[in-house]
């Protein structure tokens, strides 16, 4: 599209072009909205039906120039919903996954399960077989719409002392609910603390006279407000007894971590600038001593043990922010000694162990006290031994560790690490036993990491700064691909967000299945420069699969950050760093069972002018096996493969399979807007653009939207020889966000929502959208995805801390489905395959949307809670695995009434034996499909039997 000779006189012709297309557009639509409704109801007067309609919707066109506010677009929003059809049609599943949080992980019934506390939840994992027993849902948050800058976060978990089977739970703004884990019955018994805050809890278990009773101990502080240490019981603790056992003698100087000894007797705390430590004297009454620490303490573990005299020994060891182990042997007796004669008094000096760079996130005594354990971002678990200071290493952990707890009998480690997984490891071969793993994208930080507490010449962002790039693979339709990195804090650190690897996540398992570094890397050794820098990795912008699965496109960027740019001149700095920008577009092979892609070709700065442009968008064929990207030099390419030859012969690789290379089969330059350079002339800059492009059902026809925020144009272009066939004006308006084709319809996403019928000729519908109070965050979290299974598209709109998700077809603008998700949405897919929308938001939770008559919908895994898989055997006559080893162990007495049992029954049957089933084949038997899409019961019972079912003897 060629532009006029000067900027002023361009922008005129498309303003009144806009306008005179507006007009038409409104007018044709509202013709034939008066039309069709005449028809129906008989009536000839087309103008009140007219009316009717303009008054009924805010789909015309004219409603998208109203100044509504945002709460008021919501409300006509949900006003276009039949709650009804929404009920009985789309659905919005609960949300599955989630982020760990930094709290210790729990060993219950002897080491038979793993409670792992999220973000969101509390989720209970069998040891052996690393299975979700069952997800308990937490409200946390509350205002689920607003802009949220200290939202509510969970704090802390405790398993009660009294009773094993509850967890006490304590939230940021001081709600504590107790929840039975075992049963899973929910959240209750809900109670408030009185500050209305929570830093850390402590449970213990104090002996009385009569009986023994269950105290919480709770740091609190509000700001402008001294920390307290409060202590609460009751009968039930709907309205418990708080006593303030403890206060800072400054303000703001709050308590936050604190441990306590299982009988409740002793109490330790960790403020800013030193350590606090209470008794319970004989006389019922505490005591507490203060003392000045020389690092501030992010990590704190106490032991208590008695003399040979039966007095009390309480050895400290805290991990500082500057990553030295302070270590305090009897610190109780020292300190009582302080108001004691001279004789006694001794200095209160620490061993000091230092080998973490940077702050240590967990540090724990072993079993027998003669080691004790700590983790950092080393990605290095470091086992010190307390008499010689000799260390061990386990190197090379796929993340940070955050956290580390060590088993009641001292027999496993449970590992809590950065990339959002937790590991079990047996203590006699430092093995993993268990691996659990969620989404490891970026999340968003809901507390300060711990290598910040003290000032870094770098920082990390505490929000997802960009959409996560995801896809699903249509060859496996419950494989989804989300781009991530080497752990939270190293995504969020620094200038640009990065995502180098690629993890593969079964979504029927619900498990991490592999993980690819697609771009460069610095996983373990040498991740930060001579200055404390964290060194910059590249994000992966775009994937997308091909239509049968069997090849993925990926497009990285990286650019080096300027803080290493002091020595360059400063007008000099923007230049520098454009030119040595690394731009490229890569194909993978994905061959069929193989977990990691092959690299085919590399495309070094697929679009360029003087220097490397930003690759705008990326889309896939759905007829064939092809690629299409746009760029910021104003150029749309299609990629193609063809097999590699050499000397006429198809290369193969040493699997036999033939080799192919990717390259350029057509570029088309989208008229005046063709190279970057060229805006100079004009005073633009490129940043100002955006683009995204779609290729049309049948493959012959490429849609790109290109342009700065006054064009809102469309090209569409034969995708055979590269013509550009025609432009359709005023087709989004701002910055599109994306493109998406549903024959004969085009849908974008800019700064509203318009639906394009190409065959009619005529805008379909608008929406108008909320603006939001962030416009970078709408800008960048906003996404559009379209099923063609169902003939439907998915719109989500973010709006403060969260997003508003909605299901329309293109024929209407009524709302199949609307839902408030109380995170913002990072990433929104669909895959050819099957049937709804899978979202993943910054929570690291994933949403599934899908029509429930549908049985190829897209379904995520189930806890085995829900599929009833968590209980006892029914059958008298049947033994799990769990169950063999007991068995094994039994008393020689019950082995012979067994054994006489045996006889019996082999009187009666000689063919009788017991069957063993693998709990985890029952979990995948049930756990095939959704409960709409199971197979028969008849079905079902003869894969059971099947089971049962043992071989027949041989002759």
């Amino acid at each position: 599209m060629a532009g006029p000779s000067t900027p002023r006189s361009r922008e005129d012709q498309k303003k009144r072009k806009r306008e005179q297309n507006e007009r038409d557009g409104q007018a044709k639509r509202l013709r034939q909205k008066t039309k069709t409704a005449g028809k129906a109801n008989g009536q000839k007067n087309g103008n009140t039906d007219a009316d009717d309609l303009r008054d009924g919707a805010l789909n015309v066109l004219s409603q998208l120039q109203k100044n509504l506010t945002d709460d008021q677009i919501e409300t006509e929003l949900v006003k276009l919903g039949d709650t009804e059809s929404q009920e009985a049609g789309w659905q919005v599943s609960l949300p599955m996954g989630g982020r760990m949080a930094d709290i210790d992980p729990i060993f219950a019934e002897n080491e038979k399960y793993l409670i792992v506390t999220y973000n969101t939840s509390l989720q209970i994992y069998s040891v052996a077989e690393s299975l979700l027993i069952r997800r308990i849902a937490l409200p946390v948050v509350q205002n689920t719409y607003a802009e949220k800058s200290s939202a509510p976060t969970i704090v802390a978990t405790r398993q009660s002392q009294l009773k094993p089977d509850f967890l006490w739970v304590a939230c940021s703004d001081g709600r504590v609910w107790r929840v039975n884990w075992k049963k899973g019955t929910g959240v209750y018994d809900e109670f408030r603390t009185q500050s209305q805050t929570a830093l850390d809890l402590s449970v213990a278990s104090i002996e009385g006279q009569k009986k023994t009773t269950e105290v919480l101990y709770v740091s609190e502080g509000k700001k402008h407000a001294k920390g307290e240490v409060v202590a609460y019981s009751g009968p039930d603790f709907k309205q418990p007894t708080a006593e303030v056992l403890f206060a800072t003698k400054q303000v703001d100087q709050a308590i936050h971590l604190l441990r306590s000894s299982p009988n409740g007797k002793t109490i330790v705390g960790a403020t800013k600038d030193g350590l606090v430590v209470g008794t319970l004297t004989p006389e019922s009454e505490w005591e507490f001593f203060t003392f000045d620490t020389t690092d501030i303490i992010c990590a704190l573990d106490i032991r208590v043990t008695h003399s040979k005299d039966n007095s009390l020994v309480l050895d400290l060891i805290a991990g500082g922010a500057r990553g030295a182990i302070y270590f305090y042997d009897d610190i109780l007796r020292k300190l009582q000694n302080l108001n004691g004669p001279k004789s006694k008094r001794e200095a209160l000096t620490s061993r000091k162990f230092h080998w973490h760079r940077r702050a240590v996130h967990s540090v724990k005594w072993s079993k027998d006290g003669q080691y004790m354990i700590s983790g950092g971002t080393e990605n290095v678990l470091v086992l010190w031994q307390m008499d010689t200071g000799k260390k061990d290493f386990l190197p090379h952990l796929s993340g940070s560790i955050e956290n580390i707890v060590v088993s009641l009998t001292g027999a496993s480690y449970a590992i809590h690490l950065d990339d959002n997984s937790a590991i079990v490891l047996s203590t006699a071969e430092m093995k993993p036993s268990t691996y659990i793993s969620g989404i490891q994208s970026a999340a968003r930080f809901t507390s300060t990491p711990k290598d910040l507490l003290v000032k870094r010449v770098w920082s990390v962002s505490d929000e997802v700064r960009h959409p996560v790039p995801a896809a699903l693979n249509p060859a496996e339709p419950s494989r989804l691909y989300v781009c991530t990195g080497t752990g939270q804090q190293s995504m969020l650190a620094g200038e640009i967000q990065s995502a180098p690897l690629l993890q593969s996540f079964d979504m029927e398992s619900f498990r991490s299945v592999s993980k690819q570094a697609l771009a460069r890397t610095q996983p373990t050794d040498v991740n930060i420069t001579s200055k404390g820098n964290p060194i910059s990795e590249p994000r992966i912008t775009h994937v997308s699969f091909s239509q049968d699965g069997r090849w993925l496109a990926t497009v990285d960027d990286w650019q080096p950050p300027k803080r290493d740019l002091e020595k360059v001149a400063p007008e000099a700095r923007e230049q520098f760093v454009r030119e040595r920008r690394e731009i490229y577009l890569k194909f993978w092979s994905a061959t069929a069972g193989e977990e990691h892609f092959a690299l085919s070709s590399r495309i070094n700065s697929p679009h360029v002018t003087s220097r490397p442009e930003t690759v705008l968008a990326l889309a896939a064929d759905h007829t064939t096996n092809r690629f299409a990207t746009l760029g910021d030099d104003g150029t749309a390419r299609i990629w193609q493969s063809k097999t590699r030859q050499q000397d006429g012969i198809a290369s193969k690789d040493n699997a036999g399979e033939v080799l192919h290379s990717w390259s350029c089969t057509v570029a088309v330059g989208l008229g005046g807007n063709v190279g970057a350079d060229a805006l100079t002339t004009t005073g633009e800059t490129t940043g100002e653009r955006s683009g995204s492009l779609c290729f049309s059902e049948d493959g012959s026809t490429l849609f790109v939207a290109f342009g700065h925020s006054n064009d809102g144009g469309i090209y569409v272009i034969d995708t055979k020889t590269g013509e550009i066939r025609s432009t359709l004006e005023n087709m989004w308006k701002g910055h599109i966000r994306r493109l998406q084709v549903l024959s004969p319809y085009i849908i974008t996403l800019s700064d509203d929502l318009r639906v394009f019928d190409v065959v009619a000729d005529e805008l379909q519908y608008g929406l108008q959208l909320p603006s939001g109070r962030n416009a970078t965050a709408v800008k960048e979290f906003s996404h559009l995805a379209v099923d063609r299974k169902s003939r439907t598209f998915a719109v989500v709109v973010p709006g403060g801390q969260a997003s508003q998700l909605a299901v329309f077809k293109p024929e209407e603008p009524a709302l199949l489905c609307v839902r408030r998700i109380p995170h913002r949405i990072t990433s929104l897919v669909s895959t050819g395959s099957s049937s709804g929308f899978v979202a993943v938001d910054d929570a690291a939770q994933l949403w599934s949307v899908a029509e429930a008559s549908d049985p190829a919908a897209v379904a995520l895994s189930r806890p085995l809670e829900d599929m009833q898989l968590d209980g006892e055997p029914v059958a008298a006559d049947v033994v799990l695995d769990d169950a063999i080893e007991d068995e094994e162990m039994a008393s020689d007495n019950e082995q012979e009434t067994e054994a006489a049992n045996g006889e019996e029954m082999d009187l009666d049957d000689d063919d009788a034996q017991l069957a063993v089933i693998n709990r985890q084949k029952l979990a995948e038997l049930f756990d095939a499909a959704p409960a709409f899409a199971m197979p028969s019961v008849e079905d079902m019972f003869y894969k059971v039997t099947g089971l049962l079912a043992t071989k027949p003897l041989g002759s």
